[in-house]
């Protein structure tokens, strides 16, 4: 366990020293620390849905019967 603690600590220190660092400066006034998370968020929010999407149409075009006379 000490020798986790001892390889971990200088991640700690430099995630605590980032996340500080993105939270204090900014950007024409905006915190960049929040426009990481929003940029992180939207590009999350819209991977999903275009995967939910071609799921989605994927199994709707499996899901059309063709006929042909």
């Amino acid at each position: 366990m000490e020798l986790m603690s001892w390889f971990i600590k200088p991640f700690d220190k430099f995630m605590i020293w980032l996340g500080s660092t993105a939270f204090d400066t900014t950007f024409f006034g905006i915190k960049l620390g929040y426009i990481i998370i929003y940029v992180s968020m939207f590009y999350m929010v819209f991977t999903l849905a275009g995967a939910i999407y071609d799921k989605g149409f994927d199994a709707g075009v499996k899901s059309v019967e063709v006929i042909n006379d």
